[in-house]
């Protein structure tokens, strides 16, 4: 769709324009505090918008079409209903979190909190959150490298390099102020450029006619929204997943733990609404890509790429430069905060006896090695539903045992390891094993198992301890 040169030149001038706007807006000395969690000086413009384009990863760009090409409206309700409905649940938990921390920077210090003897709680919850990070950043290099492979034929390789190279720079600049600046310039960018080309691509499709002979996918067959096959297939694990995945995702507690108290549910509210305008109006992209293979006008070489491959049959080069703007906005914006989220968590480690400058090195070290960790993994080209679904299940496994370690004094340390631990080494490899083989019952299998081992594990021990051993 563009030569290889092009690709370059897009990439770099979109790379100019966010490093210029962190160099600039940066402060020249700051402190451990200012760089993990901006002062905890968030507002609710700046925090929803910045929230709201973290939580818009690959599969917010590109998961979305593809499931209106392939599972019409029951796919796109399936992904999007319970992505925003994750914002509301995380600011019940956010509020309950940030009371009893006030100054808390990670979300596994809920247990050390609770249950300061017993590390191994502290050290599985840990292992979770830094297992997710690991998984957004593998996630939002794939699909950034496939994109730029898609329209300009640039190697996957590279492509994988520039994604990450450029994403890990600016956050290395000055931590979470980086990456939220540059949040709401890449939120107002996708917004912007996403209500100039849904609307044009559906003008030159036909119109509404287009959609709507669309909304059943490619076969035609999945126009009823509630379709119990897409509710048992997808609905399940993807609604477990995306439920858990914010308990376990360092990108939301950080910015909980960043925010003025008074804006606190304000910007998840505010967050998820903003967030949910994306995957709807992508989406119908997928539904124009259905009705266009339906009638013969095209053919879709990758389905998960049928948003950029529409655009580019339907609209000149340009719209499609500006389409790759747009994904490469919501990709990066995700990456750096996966990397400052990992900076928070390595920090972490070391806050208490260290002073700022020590502290910010240990952030830095840590996200360079997770990136490092990262794209290796995202060389091997999984496929993004296969990431997105092992992740959502690892998520699982810490997000009944937060909620009660927040909301159940008689909740356990020891029982709440076990619990964790337990999902974990059960669901986890469960999950992938039914996503690299395909099967769909043991992916269901999976999710489930995932998020009730660990509650069912860690309520019934707690119960059990107390009463005999008490």
């Amino acid at each position: 769709m563009l030569t290889e040169n092009e690709g370059y030149v897009l990439f770099l001038i979109y790379g100019v324009i966010i490093l210029s706007l962190v160099l600039y807006t940066s402060k020249k000395s700051q402190g451990a505090d200012d760089f993990l969690v901006m002062g905890r000086g968030l507002g609710v413009f700046r925090g929803a918008l910045s929230m709201a384009v973290s939580w818009i990863w690959a599969p917010a760009i590109f998961i979305c079409s593809l499931q209106a090409y392939e599972q019409g409206l029951p796919g796109v309700f399936w992904f999007t209903a319970p992505n925003i409905l994750t914002f509301f649940v995380f600011a019940i938990f956010a509020v309950k979190m940030r009371e009893i921390l006030p100054k808390g920077y990670v979300v596994s210090e809920i247990f050390h909190y609770k249950f300061p003897k017993v590390q191994s709680v502290h050290i599985a919850a840990s292992v979770v959150t830094f297992g997710y990070q690991l998984g957004a950043i593998i996630i939002n290099c794939v699909a950034g490298a496939t994109l730029i492979n898609l329209l300009s034929g640039i190697s996957f390789e590279i492509g994988v390099l520039l994604m990450a190279g450029l994403s890990l720079s600016y956050s290395l600049i000055s931590g979470l102020r980086a990456s939220v600046l540059s949040d709401v310039a890449q939120m107002l960018m996708i917004l912007f450029i996403t209500i100039i080309i849904v609307p044009w691509v559906v003008i030159e499709a036909g119109g509404i006619a287009a959609i709507s002979s669309g909304l059943g996918g490619y076969s035609g067959e999945y126009r009823n929204v509630l379709d119990p096959g897409v509710a048992f297939a997808f609905g399940i694990a993807m609604t477990l997943g995306l439920l858990s995945g914010p308990v376990a995702d360092q990108m939301f507690s950080q910015r909980a733990f960043a925010a003025k108290k008074s804006a606190l549910v304000k910007i998840f509210i505010y967050g998820g609404l903003i967030f949910g305008l994306v995957p709807i109006v992508l989406s119908v992209l997928g539904f124009i890509g259905a009705s266009g293979v339906q009638n013969g006008l095209f053919e879709i070489s990758d389905s998960q790429m049928v948003g950029p491959e529409v655009v580019g049959y339907y609209l000149p080069k340009w719209a499609l430069a500006l389409f790759a703007i747009m994904a490469f906005a919501g990709l990066t914006s995700t990456l750096d905060s996966a990397f400052n989220a990992v900076g928070s968590l390595t920090a972490k480690l070391k806050i208490v006896g260290s002073d700022d400058n020590k502290t910010i090195l240990i952030a830095r070290l840590g996200m360079v090695l997770f990136a490092f960790i990262g794209v290796s993994i995202a060389l091997l080209r999984p496929e993004l539903l296969w990431v997105f679904l092992i992740y959502g299940a690892l998520a699982s496994s810490i997000f009944i045992p937060s909620f009660l370690a927040l909301y159940w004094d008689k909740l356990n340390g020891k029982a709440a390891a076990i619990g964790i631990i337990s999902s974990f080494i059960i669901g986890t490899p469960l999950s992938i094993y039914a996503n690299v083989t395909g099967n769909t019952d043991l992916i269901v299998l999976a999710a489930l198992i995932s998020i009730t081992l660990s509650g069912v594990i860690s309520f019934t021990l707690s119960l059990l301890i107390r009463k005999y051993c008490n």
